[in-house]
């Protein structure tokens, strides 16, 4: 009977490497339709049913994320996994979302470059689609502060504390944060403010003041 301890042990680090391997996978979509450049950005994904969440390494690319790469944090930011690995150095506001969202389940930090460009200007993207206006709600924003830093880590959270339906929040001058109750859904509304973005844009270099009374 003193078998069946390592099976248990053995069944969580197998549902702990499949959440790895699906956050590799949304890494690399993220790659695949340019939503950053080099190693800027960050993604995160919760373990259900724990205080713990799984976040993408320092200096390492989403094209080149992998399970082996992967660092296992706690909502308090305590690194408690994978520690061949360092942590992005936004683990800070990552931690935060998940202590003040207990529904969030995952959070896809991107340097998407029509987006970016909103933020850079002090504005948000309009929703452009039907899609995006049902997906991405009221859209925020917070002024420039250092990645990584503490203020860049309060000024997000506060958002998530005052505004308890937040899905995206734009990072003046440095990128987006996009959050759901699962990672597959957080990526999506990255894809989809991006999207809406560019939409507007490319009106505008269209010459024409989009239509948004729809």
């Amino acid at each position: 009977m003193f078998e069946k301890a390592p099976a248990i042990a053995d069944s969580r680090r197998m549902d702990v490497l499949d959440l790895k391997k699906h956050l590799a996978d949304i890494c690399h979509r993220a790659s695949e339709r340019w939503l950053t450049a080099g190693s800027g950005g960050n993604i995160s994904m919760r373990i259900p049913g724990t205080d713990r969440y799984l976040c993408t390494a320092t200096g390492v690319t989403f094209r080149d994320t992998a399970p082996e790469n992967i660092v296992e944090m706690d909502v308090h930011g305590d690194q408690v996994g994978g520690f061949d690995w360092k942590p992005s150095k936004e683990y800070r506001w990552h931690a935060g979302i998940y202590a003040t969202c207990p529904d969030a389940g995952g959070v896809v930090h991107s340097h998407s470059t029509a987006t970016m460009a909103f933020g850079i200007c002090g504005i948000t993207p309009p929703h452009m689609t039907g899609q995006a206006r049902a997906h991405l709600k009221d859209i925020q924003i917070v002024p420039y502060a250092d990645a990584g830093s503490e203020k860049l880590r309060d000024l997000v959270v506060d958002v998530y504390r005052r505004y308890a339906d937040t899905r995206i929040v734009l990072l003046a001058n440095h990128g987006l944060a996009a959050s759901g109750p699962t990672l597959l859904e957080a990526y999506n509304r990255a894809e989809i403010v991006e999207d809406s973005a560019q939409a507007y844009l490319h009106c505008r270099l269209l010459g024409r003041e989009p239509n948004l009374d729809f």
